[in-house]
């Protein structure tokens, strides 16, 4: 059903009215009667912005129980290669591939010289091919989930070691005590890792191509990619290489950015689960 802009201020003047006479009639509460008041203002004063504002408040009105789509069609496939993802648009076929180019610099720790020849670099960078690059840099999420595992299982072992050597009478106290501040350490590794939540800043350059077929465009963009890495690699005096599979994925999907779950996020949800 259309809704007007008569009706909806009729609607909201009759709201206010309700307020308005509920303050009068039906409560004595002092506070109850200021809000109620406050509440016949704002209505009123939404029924008089209708004039200005009916084209925010129509669609406002209307838009429950739509859905938003915001394109049907399949954004990319993996290349069989895994080094490139593949884009169809009609008749035409686009094959991306992504270059990882290590950072071992912030800025904040270059002086103002140094700043000024990374941006020179940089420029020199943009020139080394003439196809269309978007340099970009990402902050993600590091799953630890291996290397906790790892500081666990040393962690175990000490542990089981310093059982033993309490047990034992043919190890002396130096050695028991060598092997309880390792006990430590191995602790205090553990809880300083699976206390915080790591990141990670990496660089990537994408560069596109375009073929008639599907081999056509991936073979052109792993060609680009590789005359552009060799370009960077020799600029910035890195080695910059093509990223597959995973670290592909990594620069284009949230997903494999951001890890839904990890060890310690896991051992999290254990001890809550047992009421620790």
């Amino acid at each position: 059903m259309a809704v007007s802009q008569r009706f909806l201020f009729s609607l909201l003047i009759m709201v206010s009215f309700v307020f308005t006479a509920l303050t009068y009639v039906l409560v004595s509460d002092t506070v109850i009667k200021i809000v109620l008041a406050l509440l016949a203002i704002f209505t009123d004063i939404l029924a008089f912005s209708t004039k200005l504002y009916m084209s925010f408040f129509i669609p406002f009105l209307t838009m429950k129980g739509r859905n938003a789509i915001i394109d049907d069609t399949e954004p990319f496939t993996l290349a069989p290669s895994g080094n490139a993802i593949v884009v169809r648009r009609g008749s035409d076929i686009f094959a991306s591939a992504f270059l990882k180019i290590p950072t071992y610099r912030s800025a904040t720790e270059m002086n103002d010289e140094e700043k000024i020849d990374f941006s020179r670099l940089f420029s020199r960078a943009l020139t080394i091919t003439k196809s269309p690059v978007k340099f970009g840099a990402q902050l993600y999420v590091i799953n630890k989930d291996a290397y906790i595992n790892n500081i666990k299982d040393k962690l175990n072992e000490a542990e089981e070691r310093y059982q033993n050597a309490s047990v034992s009478k043919t190890i002396s106290k130096a050695d028991s005590e060598r092997i309880r501040g390792e006990v430590t350490m191995w602790h205090n590794l553990f809880d300083s890792v699976n206390r915080v939540r790591s990141q990670a800043l990496e660089a990537f350059a994408m560069i596109t191509a375009q073929g008639g077929s599907e081999e056509e465009a991936i073979n052109l963009a792993l060609q680009q990619a590789d005359e552009l890495a060799s370009g960077v690699s020799s600029v910035f005096g890195i080695t910059a290489t093509t990223a597959e599979g995973p670290d592909l994925l990594k620069f284009i999907e949230p997903d494999y950015m951001i890890p839904t779950a990890t060890v310690s996020e896991q051992m999290r949800q254990r001890s809550m689960g047992s009421g620790a």
